[in-house]
């Protein structure tokens, strides 16, 4: 007795089959999502570290006098000079860009640009990030090109600032752990020279590194997930079928 194979009959079931496969699952949803708290997190550290003024801390010291002491805050793009000779603080408020340019030259204003650029176009890709998210999660659709540029995204901000951090790595102990004061206050005897720390600031964007990190991480996790799942809802070929059907 043979029987004849009803490709009609399967059709429907393969329809069906593709269509939840086409879907990502709603835990794999709930991961892309989570990077969206992160690239937030990752935006407000960048966005305290740029405007705030504690990338470098200094306790100068006058060479000539027990009494006078200093301190020194130095960010992206301004700080204060307090220096007091014992009867009073003298307040400095400068621009780092031109001081960093007129104190220590063009290789240390090179990495204080590309300290700012890193921790800026950090901030713009930790952004889009964040909006690349929401449209993944929300869309129950697997469009890979979302997820490219989600993963882009977030990879474009772990390499800014990265080489954000690096830059000032360099600058600091290049530059800055030998001088934060101005030629006239140097002229006054007063000095730094071992005296500055990194500030709190500068490591702020050192935890917006491991965020972004830490996202990249769960968006890999969640792009093999959804790749498991649409090997294991794909369905059978046609032609596996049709040997079936031969052989029974």
């Amino acid at each position: 007795m043979i029987h004849r194979y009803d490709d009609s009959v399967c059709v429907p079931f393969r329809r069906a089959t593709f269509a939840r496969s086409s879907k990502m699952s709603l835990r794999t949803r709930a991961l892309v999502f989570s990077t969206f708290f992160g690239s937030c997190l990752a935006i407000g550290l960048l966005l305290a570290s740029m405007t705030t003024n504690h990338w470098v801390r200094a306790y100068p010291r006058r060479s000539n006098s027990t009494e006078a002491k200093g301190d020194v805050n130095l960010g992206l793009f301004y700080g204060q000079h307090h220096l007091n000779l014992g009867f009073g603080v003298r307040t400095n408020q400068i621009e780092v860009y031109n001081f960093i340019r007129t104190e220590h030259g063009e290789t240390s204003f090179w990495l204080w640009l590309l300290t700012t650029l890193g921790t800026g176009f950090g901030l713009l890709s930790c952004a889009i990030a964040a909006i690349a998210a929401v449209f993944k999660s929300a869309s129950a659709a697997k469009k890979g090109g979302t997820m490219v540029i989600l993963l882009a995204s977030n990879v474009s901000a772990a390499c800014a600032q990265v080489i954000a951090f690096l830059a000032w790595l360099v600058q600091f102990y290049q530059y800055l752990t030998h001088n934060v004061l101005l030629a006239e206050h140097q002229q006054q005897h007063w000095y730094s020279n071992g005296l500055a720390h990194l500030g709190y600031s500068f490591y702020l964007v050192v935890i917006s590194s491991i965020v972004v990190l830490l996202n990249i991480t769960i968006l890999l996790y969640a792009r093999r997930r959804e790749n498991r799942d649409r090997h294991r809802s794909e369905p059978p070929s046609k032609d596996k079928n049709q040997a079936a059907i031969m052989l029974y």
